[in-house]
């Protein structure tokens, strides 16, 4: 059996029944720690443009992958923080109740690691088709 509990404006006193049941039964729950249009939907809005721009130019590529020259401004412009952007918006959702804590962020960066970013990659198929499905149709 699945069962998935949407639950809009509950009152207090019936949050605090369903957390406590939900608790006591903690041993059946699933956790869902996919990506799905609608979260990559509050994801994608929640990003500052530069942010939206990285995620755009992934979704529109077959591989779901961006070089990082393709997104720099003719300035050269760095394109430092955007993934720490990515990865502090994935746990400022699990904190508002977006998704659950255990959500990996869905945009990679690529490159050695301490050194220049060599372009961003949506994490995997899945991730992907949940991006393109969200993206606003102006925007795709």
């Amino acid at each position: 059996m699945e069962i998935t509990v949407n639950v809009k404006d509950p009152t207090p006193e019936f949050e605090s029944d369903l957390l406590a049941l939900l608790d006591k039964h903690r041993a059946a729950l699933r956790r869902d720690p996919g990506w799905n249009m609608d979260r990559a939907r509050l994801f994608y809005g929640a990003l500052a443009p530069r942010a939206q721009r990285i995620i755009r130019e992934a979704a529109a590529r077959p591989d779901g992958r961006v070089n990082a020259d393709e997104l720099r401004d003719s300035d050269g412009s760095s394109l430092r923080g955007h993934a720490s952007a990515f990865a502090r918006l994935v746990r400022r959702g699990a904190t508002e109740g977006w998704w659950d804590s255990g959500m990996e962020s869905p945009v990679i960066a690529l490159g050695p690691g301490s050194g220049k970013v060599q372009g961003y990659q949506i994490r995997n198929e899945a991730t992907l088709a949940a991006f393109r499905a969200a993206l606003p149709a102006n925007e795709k």
